[in-house]
């Protein structure tokens, strides 16, 4: 019996197709058909004849050391005795106990690559972003980042100068005899009205935002504050009392803008683009006591004086 007729007779006993032993040995069926019928020509080569031949026998359960030794006549020869040991099913092992030294870590490159890069691009959005709104609009949870607000209460009015009191009884005694002075004098000795001024009361550059706190000494019969600017600034304007009044990015096409705060004791503004913004009171204008320049967003507080009822 041919060996090729051998094999058959070992398969069909173990009830295996040719399709089926196509899948165990990954030989294609063509070279398995060669194989059973002794036509070794159509085979790739010398080598591959014997790798076959030992690869089907081991699929079918007969000794393929034995089997070769027994038809080593009917088998062409090779240079290389040395490769016949190698066959497809020990280059199989062999590439599948390599791989599976490789370190785990090398599967998992491909995933954190991508993960890197979306982390990556979201950072570069936010950075951009940030640099767009920064002489834009302050973002409103900046003012509630822990900073504690200053308050600066207005100063207690000050008690009345007993002295002065003393000064004006005795000039009233010794006018005593002058009591029919004619209404034409007083009206002529009336004080000329004092110019509005704007003072600074406090300052505080440790909390972060600079605050400035001004006095609006001689306010007058009214308040009124104007804002202007060339390009856009982000503004707020309130009252001692948290009202608001504004609290968007005012833009040149609106500029100048004006508020009547006739009546209010206490201003408070916040300002996003301090060397953009020119800001006055009653005509008066506000100096910034910080440098606008250093310190772009800025806090102010402006206590009204007495005013003219």
């Amino acid at each position: 019996m041919e060996i090729g007729a051998r094999l058959k007779e070992a398969r069909e006993a173990k009830n295996i197709t040719l399709e089926e032993l196509q899948q165990i040995t990954k030989i294609q069926k063509r070279y398995l058909q060669a194989i059973e019928k002794g036509n070794f020509d159509v085979m790739p080569g010398r080598f591959y004849v014997r790798a076959f031949i030992k690869e089907y026998a081991a699929a079918v359960g007969i000794d393929s050391e034995a089997l070769m030794e027994e038809y080593e006549s009917e088998l062409p020869k090779v240079t290389d005795d040395s490769s016949i040991q190698y066959t497809r099913a020990q280059r199989n092992r062999k590439e599948s106990a390599s791989s599976s030294k490789s370190p785990a870590i090398f599967s998992f490159l491909p995933s954190v690559a991508v993960v890197l890069l979306i982390v990556g691009a979201i950072f570069l959005v936010w950075y951009f972003y940030q640099l767009s709104v920064t002489n834009d609009a302050p973002q409103s949870g900046q003012q509630d980042n822990g900073e504690e607000e200053i308050i600066i209460e207005s100063d207690p009015e000050e008690p009345n100068d007993p002295e002065a009191s003393t000064d004006n009884e005795e000039s009233d005694n010794n006018n005593g005899g002058n009591s029919e002075t004619p209404k034409e004098d007083e009206s002529d000795e009336k004080p000329a009205e004092k110019e509005p001024q704007l003072n600074v009361v406090n300052q505080d550059t440790e909390s972060g935002e600079p605050v400035t706190v001004y006095e609006l000494v001689n306010p007058g019969d009214s308040v009124v504050v104007e804002f202007e600017t060339d390009t856009k600034s982000w503004l707020q304007v309130e009252n001692g009392k948290g009202k608001s009044f504004y609290s968007q990015t005012l833009q040149a096409d609106k500029s100048p803008i004006q508020f009547d705060l006739t009546g209010e004791e206490k201003l408070y503004f916040r300002v996003g683009s301090a060397p953009n913004l020119a800001i006055s009171i009653n005509g008066v204008p506000l100096t910034y006591e910080v440098d606008p320049n250093e310190e772009v967003l800025q806090r102010i507080w402006i206590e009204i004086g007495n005013q003219t009822k």
